[in-house]
């Protein structure tokens, strides 16, 4: 947790730091967050730990069950397809967006950074640190992209947890497949070509939610 934050810290600030642990795997999905433990940490008052669980409920982070206290939320197999469903469509009309713009260096050069380093997690066999690398890798397609619209809606679906609550589930057959994806979508936009990047990235993900059909039970439970 970042302990630079202090009491003149906003509700958001305490939002974002949250999630942030949240996204590193410092808190596991299904995980009770308990209000004055944190208000501690921060060094905030708990009204506003109870301002920031507001948001973090509000974005699909956190849930609240009455009697019980706030959780990191855990998915169905169900909600977590439904996502991916829409994520489909999303980081699909992303990556076409992306090819559609004339990059500048700035840009070819950290998508090409980005690649480099989800190939070399690859060459290592690290699985947590691709994990990672790959969630940077969408975020980046959807910032080139430049669509707010897009940006916002990807940010709802394109929730860390659900990869946080399977670790079991990827493989490094796994990684190597989906690395072989995100080389083809990094080709098609460096090289504008708009029509199989969004084809590339759809496969992608829809790939993604084939896994998680196959999945056992145990992983939702």
């Amino acid at each position: 947790m970042d302990s630079k934050i202090t009491d003149t810290a906003s509700a958001a600030a305490i939002a974002d730091g949250i999630k942030s642990h949240i996204q590193r795997g410092g808190y596991a999905p299904g995980q009770r967050l308990i209000e004055i433990d944190l208000a501690e940490q921060f060094a905030v008052g708990r009204g506003r730990i109870r301002e920031a669980f507001k948001t973090l409920v509000g974005e699909g982070y956190l849930e609240f069950i009455k009697n019980r206290g706030v959780y990191v939320r855990r998915f169905s197999r169900a909600e977590i397809l439904e996502m991916g469903r829409v994520r489909e469509v999303l980081e699909g009309l992303s990556a076409r967006l992306a090819a559609e713009r004339e990059l500048t260096p700035e840009q070819r050069q950290v998508l090409t950074e980005h690649q480099d380093r989800l190939n070399d997690a690859e060459a290592h066999n690290d699985v947590d640190r691709y994990n990672l690398e790959n969630f940077q890798y969408h975020a980046t397609i959807c910032t080139i992209a430049g669509n707010r619209h897009v940006e916002q809606s990807l940010a709802r679906v394109r929730l860390p947890l659900y990869r946080l609550q399977l670790p079991r589930s990827f493989s490094s057959d796994s990684m190597v497949n989906s690395n072989r994806d995100h080389q083809v979508i990094t080709s098609s936009i460096l090289a504008g070509k708009p029509d199989a990047a969004e084809a590339a990235m759809r496969a992608h993900v829809h790939a993604g939610n084939q896994h998680v059909i196959r999945l056992a039970e145990e992983h939702f439970r």
